[in-house]
């Protein structure tokens, strides 16, 4: 694996052609967890993920799009369109050093524009293959629970990484019988004044290990799989062709 602590010429001896990106948040996680929950834990993951991959680690991006967040001091937001262009901009000094795939684990659900983002440059570019791990990737096989933010997964994966930034004793359970749909309408401060939806009482250090190397081992398959699957599609240029070039 490289990453920030490599050389220029240590990457470039590498000859390095896979890149993860991971995208965060600073944004309020109640009365026990620090505002950088999301980054701490999304690089975390990366980490793991890119040992595994020997990829080029990129430092987190700490800022995503929080605006449901902006109820609660301390949240700092990009607007979907800054945030877009930023990660876009990243592609593109990858592809400058010939770094053509690049994977976005996102750790961070309200980062919702970045899910079009790497539609968009998937299907409007040939010269890069950009790969998409967002919560749905990073979840799954985990135990289904009913929480949104500052549950009991959040916390425990900072009580793994960081114990000494979780005020345990400072946590409370806000059971939300809402959907997400209204955080649009009014935010989180206006369906949990806490800033909570779930059950941080009942995270352990040891849940945080694990759900952090699960999330690392299904971005590694998920890179895979979908690298294998794709990438001669790509190179038959199939993605570009009409059902009736494809028959000729």
């Amino acid at each position: 694996m490289l990453s920030w602590e490599n050389t220029t010429f240590e990457i470039a001896a590498a000859g390095v052609d896979l890149a993860l990106l991971p995208v965060g948040a600073i944004e309020q996680h109640s009365y026990h967890l620090p505002i950088g929950t999301d980054w701490l834990s999304v690089q975390a993951v990366a980490r793991l993920a890119a040992e595994r991959l020997n990829a080029l680690l990129l430092p987190a991006l700490p800022y995503g799009n929080s605006q449901e967040h902006q109820g609660f001091i301390g949240t700092i937001w990009l607007r979907p369109e800054t945030l877009a262009r930023a990660v876009t901009d990243i592609v593109d000094a990858l592809v400058h050093h010939g770094i053509r795939r690049i994977v976005i684990v996102n750790g961070h659900g309200g980062n919702w524009i970045l899910k079009p983002t790497v539609r968009q440059i998937n299907l409007s570019r040939d010269d890069v293959l950009v790969l998409w791990a967002g919560p749905e990737v990073l979840t799954r096989g985990a135990a289904e629970v009913p929480e949104l933010h500052c549950g009991r997964a959040e916390t425990s994966r900072i009580l793994h990484l960081h114990p000494h930034l979780v005020k345990l004793d400072r946590a409370v359970d806000v059971s939300v019988d809402w959907t997400s749909e209204y955080l649009d309408y009014v935010g989180v401060s206006g369906v949990s004044p806490q800033g909570v939806w779930g059950q941080p009482s009942g995270a352990t250090a040891e849940q945080g290990q694990q759900l952090l190397e699960l999330a690392a081992k299904n971005v590694v398959e998920y890179v895979r799989t979908t690298l294998a699957r794709i990438e001669p599609i790509r190179r038959r240029g199939d993605h570009r062709r009409t059902p009736k070039q494809r028959h000729t």
